[in-house]
């Protein structure tokens, strides 16, 4: 469970660092080169993002359901 939510926050950190990087791409490019691939990047790691912290909510819930049921 831990490990799950250590995983899933790993993920969504590498996932932000992924947007910054296809970001300055997109900064530095020059006008009117096309940025289609860089902005179908951004959509999967946003994508990607959403999982991950779908997964850290789920093992969030599950330690505290697990404390509950031990308390």
């Amino acid at each position: 469970m831990m490990q799950a939510l250590n995983t899933a926050l790993a993920g969504f950190a590498a996932r932000s660092e992924d947007n910054l990087k296809i970001a300055e791409r997109i900064r530095n490019r020059p006008l009117g080169e096309d940025v289609a691939q860089d902005t179908v990047g951004l959509m999967v790691n946003q994508r990607a993002a959403e999982a991950n912290l779908a997964v850290a909510r789920v093992a969030d819930d599950m330690g505290r359901s697990l404390i509950h049921v031990i308390a």
